[in-house]
């Protein structure tokens, strides 16, 4: 039984942080699941008391890492990192007190065990660019890569969406997701994508650029994408039907001109070009508003989200705008309007992305690209029936399990983020059977003993980078899961007794 529960009327009665205040444990989880998709840094910090004179020690420990799931039970908290080795374990066993920053991007537990408190900080942190830009390379998903910070917020939504009314299911992506520690424009993202092409990627890296810029539209006309080598494509904005008058479109464009104009509760709202004189930059309706931005070598669609004047006083002439004293920017900005439409923020919330269909409608065409090159997802050695043994240059050696399923345990099996397993012989010691079990579903598969096999299993378990995958298609044959797993102490062991029982 927990602290928490034993001592109810002593929980949160210590002195409090001076930048942080106290807080219920139900608070704190509802605060550290805002975490997810995250970077946090985390600080422990452990003071021993002696009870028999005044010293103590105290000794601290320090990580940082990109938060993907968060799962709370009666008595833990356990938050996973994209990586294998970020992991954070918490008990509630002697927890006594929980406080938030007033932000709250920072939470602070306090344990207590005898003599010992431990201090634990939790805190959201933006990483410098170039740790940002790693993501990309040593991403275990596939990824999107956008050009500009809202680009992926407006993506991100529109897959949730669709994919809540039944569309594009079968997409499992991630999207590279940065604010203003990452400078994205066309040109950077286009040398990042030539980059990465450089180099193998397992999984596919899909780099979608602004329909702004004629010379990336010239490089990409005529066809959909272009895939760069190495699981590497790239895309241009589709054109939606709406804008095929005004082809040069960024994001926000997918959108209607009505909902482009929706406004917050501030009553500020993105402006388009066409709605300004383009000599004198006054709009053309409503009273007193102006922008000197406009031009008559704009695009009639551009989007303006920035020095959007309410000026009292008449203005003559466009230049006088900017020297008045006594104007009010009116404007919203675009990354204010994609998080108000990410977020589901009333009205943002009904504005249609139906759109967007056209970017997925390309991005599934680059799945199948991907799942039918003539490299295959069959590679290496057939040591048994569907178990093939491939032995790449870097010396590590990989089983690729391929199996087929109903399409329902097929999405299970993709969509599990944890995978429990065993491992045992057949009763006439000819085969290893192996067991997965993903949610509410089990499968079990039969791998031939044979010396490469054996050998095979002596590696994995002396180096757990000896990779063991599993390839898994619906009962038509449509690839739908590929992912890594038995990467854990666990197999260890049971390779041991697997050795062990043969040698018996």
């Amino acid at each position: 039984m927990s602290f928490f529960k034993k001592n109810k009327q002593e929980y949160n009665s210590l002195a409090e942080d001076i930048r942080l205040y106290k807080i219920p444990l139900e608070r704190a989880e509802e605060i550290i699941k805002s975490f997810k998709d995250k970077w946090i840094y985390v600080k422990f910090i452990s003071n021993i008391y002696s009870k028999y004179n005044d010293d103590s020690s105290q000794s601290g420990i320090y990580s940082k890492f990109k938060v993907k799931d968060i799962y709370f039970d009666a008595s833990t908290i356990r938050i996973y990192g994209f990586e294998d080795s970020d992991r954070l374990f918490l008990s509630k066993t002697n927890l006594v007190q929980t406080e938030c920053s007033i932000e709250l991007d920072e939470v602070k537990l306090i344990y207590k065990e005898k003599d010992i408190f431990i201090e634990i900080y939790i805190k959201m942190y933006l990483p410098n660019m170039d740790r940002r830009l790693h993501e990309i390379e040593d991403s275990k998903n596939h990824l999107i890569i956008t050009e500009g910070k809202t680009d992926w917020k407006h993506l991100k939504n529109a897959l949730f969406k669709l994919k809540a009314e039944g569309e594009f299911k079968q997409l499992d992506i991630d999207f590279f997701e940065y604010e203003n520690e990452v400078q994205m424009g066309n040109d950077v993202l286009k040398r990042i994508c030539s980059y990465q092409s450089l180099f193998e990627n397992e999984k596919l890296k899909i780099f979608i650029f602004d329909s702004d810029d004629k010379k990336i539209n010239n490089e990409h006309r005529g066809r959909d994408y272009i895939c760069h080598g190495n699981n590497v494509y790239s895309l241009v904005l589709p054109i939606p039907k709406h804008r095929e008058a005004t082809p040069l479109i960024s994001i926000e464009n997918f959108y209607q001109d009505s909902e482009i104009k929706t406004e917050d509760l501030d009553q500020r709202r993105l402006y388009l070009a066409n709605e300004f004189d383009f000599t004198t930059g006054k709009h053309s309706i409503l009273e007193d508003v102006y922008t000197p931005l406009v031009n008559d070598k704009m695009e009639i669609n551009h989007i303006i989200d920035n020095r959007v004047f309410k000026i009292n006083d008449k203005i003559i002439y466009k230049e006088d705008i900017f020297s008045n004293e006594n104007k009010e920017n009116i404007a919203l900005s675009k990354n204010r309007f994609a998080t108000y439409i990410l977020d589901g923020i009333r009205p943002f919330d009904t504005i249609s992305v139906q759109s967007f269909g056209l970017v997925f409608d390309i991005i599934v065409s680059i799945f199948n690209d991907y799942y039918h090159q003539d490299k295959k997802h069959a590679v290496g050695e057939e040591i048994s029936p569907g178990i093939y043994l491939e032995k790449p240059d870097n010396h590590f050696e990989v089983l690729s399990i391929h199996g087929s399923c109903s399409k329902k345990v097929a999405l299970q099996i993709r969509e599990a983020t944890h995978v429990s397993y065993g491992m045992k012989l057949s009763n006439d010691k000819m085969s290893v059977i192996l067991s997965l079990q993903f949610q509410n579903e089990e499968i079990e598969c039969s791998i031939q003993i044979s010396e490469k096999l054996l050998n095979f299993l002596y590696k994995k378990a002396q180096n757990k980078f000896n990779r063991i995958e599993l390839h898994i298609c619906d009962e038509d044959k449509n690839y739908i899961s590929h992912k890594e797993i038995m990467n854990d102490d666990l197999c260890v062991v049971l390779i041991k007794g697997i050795f062990s029982e043969l040698n018996n």
